[in-house]
């Protein structure tokens, strides 16, 4: 933030342009109109000194796209001159937004630098004077942009800056006539990067598709072939007696897949005992198989996270002697946890970052597809990334068929470090539920079963499912499949397959037009027990959460939109009091935010970009907060809407608006100003609750 844009910041908070509204000194009709507002259904009762009755009906156009400068401007030159220009409605989801948003990105990374000559070590490019990327910083000096500030936060933190010259904040650590990085070693303050990045090598096998999936392979046309027998039998001999499933316990444990009382765990390891020669040491190593030569062990070593036995240094323990096998996997307590949904687009890592600051305890990445994953794609594995601040993490996964899931969690089970594996059941996007994935999943029961069965078998982390009352409003099934998830069990242990249900109290064709049926939730929670089930949907307040678990059956409340409109959401709930938080307080919240997105996206200008249309999509939900003190009465309801309103500040008003353009303000004051043609369209539209 430079000095400029610092003062601007610090007179907002001190300023209130809009005077307090006297009850003596309003006319009748507004005081009628106010006490109409009270009594209507689904308004939010704001304190009468606060309402902005003269508000002016004002639509921006200064950051649309061309299309819909056009269409607005139309819009308003065809009404009657006498009559109030009406305002052009946006609803629903933006189809066109990552266009439009993408057009106005302009391609800033034409410096044509090596990628050594930015982090400082010229000396390290193996290529030298054969380098296709110029090693001339002076050059480069001449034309660099000037800084957005003078200090770097990634310097002023950890010492160094691994984006160098190309830093937009970087007069702290840049050399003004070389041009080298600085760095200033701090032992109090080590930078801790990010889990869950992406290997190299792993990147190189699945893009050649040479990523050994033998493993994964093999439990799927097991766990097919059982799965079939089963249902034949079933549907043959429905009355199958007690002595009948007694005498095939006596079979013969060679015959692999016809004994249909044992886990298909038991069945594979009998398998592995038939097909490999050492079923020890085929056990006790890993099952990447690459294509590299033999002796280069070092690079096939790298596949993977897991320890390798006994080629370790230091202390042995029983976590490197004994390796788990899927039966024995960790459990996860998850009674009445605080958890934070995954959510797409902004439930990225900085946002994470924020609600654990806050008390978050579970945290979940962003849906990941799977055949995204296999293919190796960038930008699919960067929603897996994981802060070190994370204590329980999952990872989602959306697919709809058994081989691309089971094959995904093997990659992840050898590569990556989470704690559970959550299974995408609840996703109402059309474009994934005509893939027959999300929502769609749910309908073909028995490929349903077999994902979870071969995903269990193969993990050893919790598997949890997440799903939608039905896909249709009064045709609920999520009972059904929880019934028939529950009955799925190893024979071994009698553990079951699915560790954890969440259930949305609303349907597909519902999305967020109604409110969530806790009812059905409460039903599902009876049904579903000894497997516990959290609740989603409509959680904005303390008194929302502590009513829900202690009228209902539900082990906890799962909390998604109400912690994007108030990350503080889970203080409230571990304090149990409504927090008045004030405007230069949430001020502070975004510039954690902005700053956390630097260290994730980078301090460049790609990543200022990145950083500022993350913190864009965000306050999209962020300005939906109606503050406590403003409020005639509590607790506000998710749903409801205020009137227009101005703040104690003009901070706290300028937090509240619904325009676009005021949003691109309070990123300038945090992220320096944008450009002359920048263009901006949120996902989810700007006056749309859901």
């Amino acid at each position: 933030m430079s000095l400029n844009e610092d003062e601007q910041s610090h007179s907002l908070f001190h300023q209130t342009s809009h005077p307090i509204n006297e009850r003596s000194k309003l006319n009748e009709e507004y005081l009628n109109k106010y006490e109409t507002w009270k009594t209507q259904p689904g308004m939010a009762q704001i304190k009468l000194e606060f309402i902005d009755f003269d508000h002016e009906i004002r639509f921006k156009i200064e950051h649309l796209s061309e299309t819909d400068k056009k269409l607005v401007t139309d819009t308003n030159n065809e009404t009657n001159p006498a009559e109030e220009p009406k305002k052009k409605k946006f609803k629903g989801q933006n189809k066109k937004h990552l266009e439009i948003n993408a057009r106005s990105a302009s391609n800033y990374n034409d410096h044509q630098l090596c990628y050594f000559v930015i982090r400082g070590g010229i000396a390290n490019c193996s290529y030298q004077s054969n380098c296709k990327h110029s090693h001339d910083l002076t050059t480069y000096l001449s034309r660099r942009p000037t800084d957005i500030d003078s200090k770097c936060y990634m310097f002023d933190t950890y010492g160094q800056c691994q984006f160098g010259i190309l830093c937009r904040f970087g007069q702290a650590h840049i050399d003004p006539v070389t041009g080298q990085n600085i760095i200033v070693l701090r032992p109090n303050q080590i930078y801790i990067e990010p889990l869950n990045k992406l290997p190299p090598l792993l990147k190189h096998l699945l893009r050649r598709k040479k990523y050994d999936y033998t493993l994964a392979d093999r439990l799927v046309r097991i766990a097919n072939k059982q799965i079939t027998k089963l249902n034949v039998a079933k549907r043959n001999n429905p009355s199958t007696t007690d002595d009948d499933k007694a005498n095939e316990k006596h079979h013969d444990d060679n015959d692999v897949g016809e004994k249909e009382d044992r886990s298909l765990v038991d069945i594979y390891y009998s398998a592995l005992k038939k097909t490999d020669p050492n079923p020890i040491e085929a056990s006790e190593t890993e099952n990447v198989k690459t294509d590299v030569p033999v002796n280069d062990g070092d690079q096939q070593q790298e596949q993977t996270s897991r320890p390798v036995p006994f080629r370790t240094l230091g202390a042995i323990t029983d976590v490197d002697m004994i390796r788990l096998k899927p039966r024995e996997k960790v459990r996860i307590d998850f009674n009445r946890r605080l958890y934070l949904a995954p959510l797409t687009t902004v439930g990225n890592l900085p946002f994470r970052r924020i609600c654990k600051e806050y008390g978050c305890e579970i945290t979940c990445g962003e849906m990941s597809m799977t055949t995204s994953l296999l293919q190796g794609q960038q930008q699919e594995f960067a929603l897996l990334r994981r802060h070190p601040s994370e204590t329980i993490f999952g990872i989602q996964l959306c697919g709809s068929f058994v081989d691309t899931m089971t094959r995904t969690v093997q990659m992840l089970e050898e590569n990556f470090d989470y704690d559970f594996i959550d299974i995408n059941c609840a996703c109402p996007i059309d474009l994934v539920y005509k893939k027959g994935a999300g929502c769609a999943i749910t309908r073909r029961t028995i490929d349903f079963e077999r994902i979870c069965r071969s995903i269990s078998c193969l993990s050893t982390r919790p598997i949890t499912i997440k799903l939608r009352t039905g896909i249709f409003t009064n045709e609920n099934n999520a009972h059904e499949i929880i019934s028939l998830a529950k009955s799925w069990k190893s024979e071994h242990d009698d553990n079951h397959v699915v560790d954890l249900f969440t259930l949305h109290g609303r349907s597909k064709e519902m999305r967020y037009s109604k409110s969530a049926d806790w009812n059905y939730v409460d039903q599902c929670a009876k049904l579903s027990d000894p497997i516990p089930l959290y609740g989603v949907g409509d959680i904005y307040s303390f008194e929302d959460y502590y009513q829900k678990l202690n009228e209902t059956n539900v082990s906890g409340c799962m909390i998604a939109r109400g912690a994007l409109i108030k990350p503080w959401l889970f203080t409230e709930i571990k304090e149990q009091h409504a927090w008045d938080i004030s405007a230069s307080e949430r001020f502070d919240m975004l510039k954690r935010y902005a700053n956390y997105g630097l260290e994730h996206w980078g301090s460049d200008h790609s990543g200022i970009e990145r950083t500022r249309r993350f913190l864009l999509e965000w306050i999209s939900f962020l300005y939906r907060y109606i503050p406590v003190g403003l409020l005639e009465r509590l607790p506000h309801r998710l749903n409801e809407r205020p009137p227009y309103f101005f703040g104690r500040n003009d901070l706290e008003t300028l937090m509240a608006s619904k325009l676009c353009s005021d949003w691109v303000k309070l990123t300038e004051l945090l992220l320096g100003k944008v450009s002359s043609d920048f263009q901006f369209l949120p996902k989810h539209k700007a006056n749309a609750y859901g």
